[in-house]
């Protein structure tokens, strides 16, 4: 995989961190899919199929969750 250096200011370095930490991504991880993504967008790299995440394999809202009751 190829490297890349991006000179940031403070301000954009803090914006990405904040959002890679909302994320729960690395801050490099979180650069990656952002600039990927906008590539896609513009036509220049093919989508991706998502990756199905654990949402979306066990729906919060299935019959099967457990809930609470108060009593």
């Amino acid at each position: 995989m190829a490297k890349v250096i991006i000179h940031l200011r403070d301000y954009e370095l803090t914006a990405l961190n904040d959002l890679a930490q909302r994320e729960y991504r690395a801050p490099k991880a979180q650069a990656a899919l952002i600039i990927r993504r906008e590539l896609q967008k513009l036509g220049m790299i093919p989508v991706e199929t998502p990756i199905p995440t654990q949402s979306d394999i066990h729906p919060v809202d299935e019959p099967n969750q457990l809930e609470m009751k108060g009593g």
